[in-house]
């Protein structure tokens, strides 16, 4: 019973190990995803500065800030097309999430927010900071600040779990096709 366990650890570590490592090497040398992020980024940079100045001439002619409803009646004239659009954003005057107050500090009186839903988190414009909440530096995007270290890590532990499956293998005479029963 105990080679049976022997054997069915030493296989799932096997199997782990190299599935981990096949998945590491293609992290580590793969496309580089933090440089597409920050393509759609500089993208969406352009999408809010247009939105924001479409904001601020709107305050311009006519005294005020435009209502989330015209706002969006603008937006809506173009494409729905990702990062390059501002289909889609919306424009916050009076109520702003705690993250944004967080971010960009408390906002002044006549102070705007212009939010994007990316699929998976809130982008933001701050008029009163003038600033987004984009990131740009590829580090940012990486638990060990680097794709390649992350990426080593990954491939040490990966290979580790290879060889602890290899030396589990209770009798390295017994082939991966024999019986169960105890017959080697």
């Amino acid at each position: 019973m105990v080679v049976h366990v022997r054997i069915l650890v030493s296989f799932f570590s096997l199997l782990v190990g190299a599935f981990s490592l096949s998945i590491s090497v293609v992290y580590t040398f793969g496309p580089d995803l933090a440089k597409t992020t920050i393509e759609h980024n500089l993208q969406l940079k352009n999408t809010f500065n247009e939105a924001a100045e479409f904001v601020a001439t709107y305050q311009a002619q006519q005294a005020r800030l435009p209502t989330s409803q015209e706002f969006e009646a603008w937006a809506a004239t173009y494409p729905s097309v990702p990062y390059t659009s501002p289909n889609g954003m919306k424009l916050q005057l009076n109520s702003f999430p705690d993250e944004a107050v967080h971010l960009f500090g408390p906002p002044p009186k006549n102070a705007f927010l212009l939010v994007y839903w990316r699929g998976e988190w809130f982008e933001y414009y701050s008029s009163w900071a003038n600033s987004t909440s984009l990131v740009f530096e590829p580090s940012d995007y990486y638990l060990l600040g680097s794709k390649y270290a992350g990426g080593s890590i990954a491939i040490v532990v990966a290979i580790f779990t290879i060889v602890m499956g290899w030396r589990l293998w209770p009798n390295k005479a017994l082939k991966w096709g024999a019986s169960f029963a105890g017959t080697p």
